[in-house]
């Protein structure tokens, strides 16, 4: 029986779920703090597990134990028992090492942990890579985090694989345009998602300054942002850019749709940098496409995406978008059963 430790956000929850399609008998287990109930606990396959505040930090030696007995005391309820285990960050090492000697261990590297408000640090990194190397597969979202791993870590390549972030059937099926949307001058260029420091707003301004550009169509919120440089004062001001705010994650792929030519405007950070975002794995699946900053090294390395460097001349590379849209769109999915697929020869 595999298990799979912490489905917590949406992106371990899709590939959780994939896993539990290929596998019907897995585990999914969203851990809790006591006392809450949790916006997932009444989704289909997972499994609420409530531990004491700070489970993942510095009650882990505590939590860990309860954790890994629930755990087993399931898959005896339905006959079976834990042969391999998922782990999702190294938070859960405690519990990886209790279960090493009677479970294959794979770590799931979902993410650049490092990245995370007060996740990082040294001992964060000697946690990481002793999970890494107890683990006979490390499953990483990108090729930078993969191989950042093995050169830190000293690690066999040949137990580190790379499965991105996918998509879902429902972005490459076709969706009526937003009324919203067509009633914009086209061609419309856009960004679904949240709208915080991860995002580049002088590339946005740089954007809807351009004559090239119809509109500029910004759906999702707006969280946390200074705004020492005025870019986004001066978005705001311009009759180009039209802000939607957040839409229901059901009619996000509409959304997306809905836009001519997607826009991804990461900011240069290290965080960006290692992401595999999943919005360039919906946008593929639509078809449409897409000008990128080079700040993501995932993205940078996809063929077909339109990346503007430092420097670059943007008007070019939004002509060669208007000229690709043109051609009409090429839909290409790569989903979440595609990813579990992929790696179904290390999982058994």
């Amino acid at each position: 029986m595999i298990a799979q430790f912490d489905v917590n956000t949406i992106w371990r929850r899709k590939f959780g779920q994939a896993l539990r399609r290929r596998h019907p008998d897995t585990l999914l287990f969203a851990p809790r703090p006591f006392g809450t109930r949790g916006a997932l606990a009444d989704e289909e396959g997972l499994i609420p597990v409530a531990l004491p505040p700070g489970w993942a930090t510095r009650a882990s030696m505590l939590a860990m134990p309860m954790l890994g007995r629930r755990a087993k005391e399931l898959a005896k309820s339905r006959g079976s028992s834990i042969d391999t285990a998922i782990f999702t960050s190294f938070h859960y090492l405690p519990l990886a090492r209790r279960l090493c000697s009677d479970a294959r261990i794979l770590y799931y590297c979902s993410d650049d942990y490092r990245g995370y408000a007060g996740w990082g640090g040294a001992a964060a990194i000697a946690q990481e890579a002793h999970l890494c190397r107890i683990a006979t597969l490390s499953i990483f979202v990108s090729a930078a985090l993969r191989d950042r791993a093995i050169e830190e870590y000293g690690l066999d390549p040949a137990t580190c694989i790379v499965a991105p972030n996918a998509s879902e059937p429902r972005f490459a099926d076709g969706s009526p345009k937003p009324p919203e949307l067509a009633a914009l001058p086209g061609p419309v260029f856009g960004t679904v998602g949240v709208f915080n420091d991860r995002i580049d707003f002088h590339f946005l301004d740089r954007l809807a300054g351009s004559e090239e550009v119809g509109s500029l169509a910004l759906v999702g919120p707006l969280q946390d942002c200074p705004d020492p440089d005025g870019y986004i004062r001066r978005l705001r001001a311009n009759p180009k850019v039209h802000w939607f705010g957040a839409r229901p994650h059901d009619e996000i792929h509409a959304w997306m749709a809905g836009i001519d030519i997607a826009v991804i405007p990461y900011a240069p950070t290290r965080f960006n940098h290692f992401c595999s975002p999943m919005r360039l794995w919906d946008h593929l699946a639509i078809g449409q496409p897409i000008i990128a900053t080079d700040a993501c090294d995932q993205i940078a390395r996809q063929a077909g995406v339109f990346v503007v460097a430092p420097g670059d001349a943007l008007d070019r590379s939004i002509r060669s978008a208007k000229t690709a849209a043109e051609a009409g769109r090429h839909p290409h999915l790569e989903s979440w059963d595609d990813r579990v697929a992929s790696i179904a020869p290390w999982i058994g």
